[in-house]
């Protein structure tokens, strides 16, 4: 069987439902799922420094699959603002080895609903308010399109940890583990609970929780993806946010999206050190010459 009809199930829930092209018609080889036993909850281990500029930054990777893997990797790649990204209507690649009551052993990719959910899976954790509050809608709302004929002992909603026999992880740091996000599913199926309209919550994303240390490991990514000279300072971790600031030494700015990625992190460092930061400069020479219609190397200190 496919999920034709997944999109109209998950709206008719109150969530954010994006299609990706072909979701509709791809499975693995052209296969279809051979029924629908339960839910399979992952953590994408995505860097967290790609959160800074996309909420589903693995949603390519998961329709296009990896040099190990052929695509698609989930039926299902749930977004850091709880969007619900449409992958695969048929059979996905996430399950690997593994058993659960009712599923043949090393079959999960024909029996289970893969969900990727984006996180980095490492502590601090970093689930977003929006996911918290969307996941127990979203496992709900496939229970009930699609595990209604099943008796409800054996209505899965599995973390991958818990059917692999490969040691995985994931879903890590999920508040509760999986017992919680299962309580809360079953709180949303009991009537108990209601999504808020999209915008209206306070989320607190990974920079708002992160700690100093954490905020300096990810500038230290993006100075190395920003810097085309390959600079290095061996004193990094003892600079200050301006001095960490001037190391990336130039960025290629394309677009402000791409300024704004670098500056709002380094600007969470610097707001944690207590450190003001004069952006003006920059953003006035980054102006004039996106609207030419040109890209530049722009120092970071505002000189050209």
């Amino acid at each position: 069987m496919k999920l034709s009809n997944l999109a109209n199930v998950l709206r008719a829930a109150g969530l954010t439902v994006v299609e990706s092209p072909g979701w509709a018609t791809r499975g693995y080889a052209g296969q279809d799922l051979a029924e629908i036993r339960g839910i399979l909850w992952h953590h994408t281990a995505t860097n967290r420094a790609a959160y800074a500029k996309s909420n589903a930054p693995t949603l390519a990777m998961c329709l296009n699959g990896r040099p190990d893997l052929p695509p698609p990797l989930c039926n299902i790649v749930f977004a850091r603002d709880g969007t619900v990204h449409l992958a695969a209507a048929g059979v996905a690649n996430h399950a690997g080895a593994g058993s659960a009551p009712g599923i043949p052993k090393n079959m999960g990719n024909h029996y289970l609903i893969g969900i990727e959910m984006e996180s980095s899976g490492v502590a601090p954790w970093d689930w977003t308010e929006d996911q918290i509050r969307v996941a127990p809608h979203l496992g709900a709302a496939l229970e009930r399109a699609y595990l209604g004929g099943i008796p409800e002992d054996l209505r899965l909603q599995l973390g991958h940890k818990e059917y692999s026999s490969q040691g995985k992880i994931d879903p890590a740091g999920w508040p509760g583990d999986m017992d919680g996000l299962r309580a809360s599913i079953n709180a949303v199926l009991n009537g108990s609970a209601a999504i808020a309209p999209q915008g209206t919550t306070t989320s607190k994303d990974w920079f708002d929780m992160a700690s100093e240390a954490d905020l300096r490991k990810v500038v230290k990514a993006e100075i190395a993806a920003a810097n085309p000279w390959g600079y290095k300072n061996p004193n990094l971790e003892k600079d200050d946010a301006y001095a960490l600031l001037r190391a990336a030494r130039t960025y290629a700015v394309k677009s402000n999206a791409e300024l704004a990625a670098l500056k709002d992190i380094v600007g969470q460092l610097a707001k944690a050190q207590g450190t003001a930061i004069d952006y003006a400069r920059v953003d006035a020479i980054v102006k004039d010459n996106l609207a030419a219609g040109v890209t530049v190397d722009v120092n970071v200190n505002g000189n050209k």
